[in-house]
């Protein structure tokens, strides 16, 4: 078959004429901007142009594109080309970045469809494309401002994206060196921070980015910024996360910013006190005289030096005594708007490499057939038919299913296809989703295995004295993470015997302890290679059990003959689990004759998540209590005189694992919807009660008081619509107030969302601000449809988006973030806008409706737009 893609004549063998075109512009062409999401049409990361047309090249048989013009993220060019890529760098689009390529391309076939597009056709034409970072409102907005400026013109220059750093294992030398693990000056003037902590669209980079500029007095633009591992030795690990007692390299509990505002703030600042040393010394001046702007040192006498002129000197210079990082009154970049992401461009073009891009020579792609239900293991398999595929390497069975081997993608799909597998169900979980919420609900009733994790005063005489009460319970499903780019991992044994693996990994620690353990090697004999991440919500702190170790196993399998990499399908990544927990909660609550709340009681019934996690479990399960199922319970934002929690865990088969806001996701949705309903039964106005519980918290009441201002709250919503409020400390100080109205059909539709957050000193305001979007966006996907189900015996029926609907463009209300300025250290912002979101629709929805929703998603109950 002869293609023309992008402009150029390639031949592909008929083989592949009915493989998915995407497949075949990754693996055979080579050409890796174009992204698998789905595989079945319901997310169009794959997107590409067939003549001009935005079309799913993995709903598009290769022969389709013969005589047609194909133009992927990499070979497109030209006026609205480059106004659509300029608008999403200057309006901050990217996060994780894994759909990106995908939606620009739409976004061109609509521009070039229609210059002028409405709000309306924006949502109608974008809908297809999937984003789950959220990144919808600034899609919207980047599209309006590019159809501007091909108005306005003139034509914005192409981007660039810069090459890629390589980052090696770290020399003793540099792990001793206070500096040189975190930052680098390089001899064209490149300045290299080193990440301890995964980028997976948070942002995290441009925050180091920014703090290392400024305490450097450097050039923001100079800053590159990478993904760093491999930093233990005989002191420690130099990437500990110092967050949590820096024992190991962690990101995860939104305390990345926590993490680097001390450490990394410091190292460039003894930087910066090296260069001014080097200067003053090849100047034979005070170093006192030396003046620093923009990565230029100069002295009055005229001299004057850049960093790299300076660098290599500097480098050998002990760091001065006393050195101490700026202080806040000296920012110039750090709580100031006009930062652009550094990692953008590269997402933007489709040059960044994710685990699904790493390709070394002689690597094999496997594919995973998992069983249909957990905890059923491999009985027998007939690996005849799957053999004879073209292209198909090998069938290898491994602990958790049965690997298909091939050249490439598509070879392993057809032998994935073509296996014939019996499992033994015989240690199944045969439960399905319905069996398991009943049992929390009869456990959470029963109290019969319930552990107190905390008693203040007395709740019993409380509640029986109280004038007003509320006894409810409140349930929450199963939810899976299913990031853009689905959990891959890659790995290959080099002849010296250590044992390279690439993933996208929030612990590098838990990599090299799981792959060693795998490879039967030392842990020190592996390297990793810490990929950006296209998404993971908390799905990459998995410690076993993973694409990690299936592609360990199925490369030691194969004697370490192949490099291996092992691409997660989105029906496997849904069947292995590492859910969200379900949860029930029996929340009993009493107001006096004054409605003042006097007591609150609130049950948990869970499965525990710490218990899957090296070292965490350690602090995080004590005394029978998991704090990720009790956390925003234990510690709620309220003054709350007569309290108790309890909380019991559920047994099941079903892995569980940290997922985006942890505990917080169901516990604050309890919380606050019983909150509201004691308001209503006392009388109350839920502002003014929740203003009475937050009297001993000044920050999260400033949260509430402004959230409650700018929506308008003492005056009465408009005709047909209602509000709904929630207050949050989880990491930060939030309140959310949530509007809604009912459309024609009957259907709920979120009008808009008012969001007030405290989370310490904002080093880049719109990026806090996009993670907040995002995190409401999540929240809401979540809440209005999000559930796996497990069908009759427990077989695994959701396994794709078409059974896990999440939001789309068309669905996006209008999003107000305040934030408030503050002294106090940074907290983090990549979870803090999840768990109020719930609560605030459900009592919206109350106010609406008189329908009080207890059970999630909302879907369940009532029509969500």
């Amino acid at each position: 078959m002869q293609l023309v893609v992008n402009g150029a004549e390639i031949e592909v063998d008929d083989r592949h004429a009915k493989t998915p075109l995407l497949w075949v512009l990754r693996d055979v062409v080579g050409l890796r901007g174009t992204k698998f999401g789905c595989g079945g049409g319901f997310c169009a990361a794959c997107t590409v142009l067939i003549d001009g047309r935005n079309t799913k090249s993995c709903q598009t048989a290769t022969e389709r594109a013969v005589g047609k013009t194909v133009t992927t993220v990499e070979g497109a060019s030209g006026p609205v080309v480059n106004a659509v890529r300029s608008a999403w760098h200057r309006g901050n689009v990217v996060q994780c970045g894994y759909c990106q390529p995908g939606q620009t391309l739409a976004a061109v076939s609509l521009l070039e469809a229609d210059p002028s597009p409405d709000d309306a056709k924006i949502d109608q034409w974008m809908s297809g494309n999937l984003c789950r970072c959220g990144t919808y409102p600034r899609i919207r907005a980047a599209i309006h401002e590019a159809a501007g400026t091909l108005v306005a013109g003139p034509e914005p220059d192409p981007l660039t994206a810069p090459p890629e750093l390589e980052v090696g294992r770290l020399t003793p030398e540099e792990m001793a060196d206070p500096v040189h693990p975190y930052i680098r000056i390089h001899e064209d003037g490149t300045i290299v921070a080193y990440s301890s902590q995964l980028e997976m669209g948070q942002g995290i980079h441009t925050g180091l980015a920014t703090i290392v500029a400024e305490e450097l007095d450097a050039d923001f633009d100079s800053i590159r910024v990478v993904n760093a591992a491999n930093g233990g030795g005989p002191n420690g690990d130099v990437y500990g996360n110092p967050d949590v007692g820096g024992a190991f390299q962690i990101t995860g509990a939104t305390n990345s910013m926590k993490g680097y505002w001390g450490r990394y703030r410091l190292a460039a600042a003894q930087a910066r006190a090296r260069l001014a040393a080097a200067a003053a010394e090849a100047w034979d001046v005070p170093v006192e005289e030396i003046t620093i702007d923009s990565g230029v040192l100069r002295h009055a006498g005229g001299r004057s030096a850049t960093f790299a002129e300076l660098a290599a000197q500097a480098e050998l210079l002990p760091i001065p005594p006393g050195v101490q990082p700026k202080d806040r009154s000296d920012y110039k970049l750090i709580g100031r708007e006009g930062r652009l992401r550094v990692d953008s461009v590269p997402k933007i073009l489709g040059t960044t490499r994710f685990t699904i891009d790493v390709s070394v020579p002689g690597m094999l792609t496997a594919l995973v057939l998992h069983p249909p239900r957990f905890g059923a293991t491999l009985a027998s398999v007939d690996d005849q038919a799957a053999l004879s595929e073209p292209g198909v390497v090998a069938v290898v069975p491994i602990e958790e299913g049965v690997a298909v081997v091939g050249e490439t993608f598509a070879d392993a799909l057809r032998g994935y296809l073509a296996l014939a597998v019996e499992w033994d169900d015989s240690a199944a979980e045969r439960r399905s989703t319905d069996e398991l919420l009943a049992e929390h609900v009869r456990l959470v009733e029963s109290g019969e295995k319930a552990v107190v994790a905390r008693d203040d005063g007395n709740v019993d005489e409380a509640l029986a004295e109280a004038a007003s009460t509320v006894d409810a319970i409140y349930s929450l499903p199963y939810l899976v993470h299913a990031p853009m780019e689905p959990n891959n991992a890659a790995c290959l044994m080099r002849e010296d015997g250590v044992l390279e693996v690439w993933a996208s990994t929030e612990t590098p620690e838990y990599v090299k302890m799981n792959a060693s353990s795998v490879a039967g090697i030392d842990k020190e004999e592996v390297e990793v290679h810490v990929t950006l991440a296209g998404g993971s919500f908390g799905l990459h702190s998995s410690a076993e059990r993973d694409p990690v170790t299936e592609a360990v196993e199925i490369a030691r399998a194969l004697d370490w003959k192949h490099p291996i990499k092992v691409q997660s399908l989105r029906e496997e990544e849904f069947k292995v689990g590492r859910y969200r927990a379900m949860a029930a909660h029996r929340v009993r609550a009493g107001a006096d004759s004054e409605g003042r709340l006097t007591a609150f009681q609130q049950d948990i019934v869970a499965a525990p998540t710490s218990v899957n996690l090296p070292f965490v479990r350690d602090v995080m399960f004590t005394g029978g209590v998991d704090f990720f199922t009790t956390t925003g319970a234990v510690d709620p934002p309220y003054a709350i005189e007569n309290f108790r929690l309890a909380a019991t865990n559920f047994e099941s088969r079903i892995p569980t694992m940290v997922w985006r806001s942890v505990g917080n996701s169901h516990t604050e949705f309890a919380r606050e919807s019983a909150i509201d309903e004691l308001a209503i039964e006392a009388g109350r106005d839920p502002v003014d009660l929740r203003r009475d519980l937050l009297a001993g918290d000044p920050r999260t009441l400033r949260a509430l008081e402004l959230a409650a201002e700018h929506a308008g709250w003492g005056s009465p919503p408009a005709d047909g619509r209602s509000r709904g409020i929630a207050c949050s400390g989880f990491l930060g100080h939030s309140a959310n107030v949530t509007e809604i109205s009912l459309d024609e059909r009957g259907r709920v539709q979120i009008d808009r969302i008012v969001f007030a957050l405290d989370c310490g000193i904002t080093v880049n305001p719109d990026l806090v601000r996009a993670q907040v979007e995002g995190g409401l966006l999540w929240g809401l996907s979540a809440a209005a449809w999000g559930e796996v189900v497990l069908g009759e015996g427990g077989e695994i029926v959701t396994q794709n988006f078409d059974r896990y609907p999440v939001v789309r463009m068309r669905s996006v209300p209008k999003i107000e973030v305040h934030l408030i300025e503050s002294t106090e250290p940074p907290t983090g912002v990549g979870e803090v806008s999840v768990p109020s979101v719930a609560p605030a629709l459900a009592n919206a929805i109350a106010a609406l409706t008189g329908t009080r929703i207890r059970q999630l998603p909302f879907s369940k109950t009532i029509k969500i737009y």
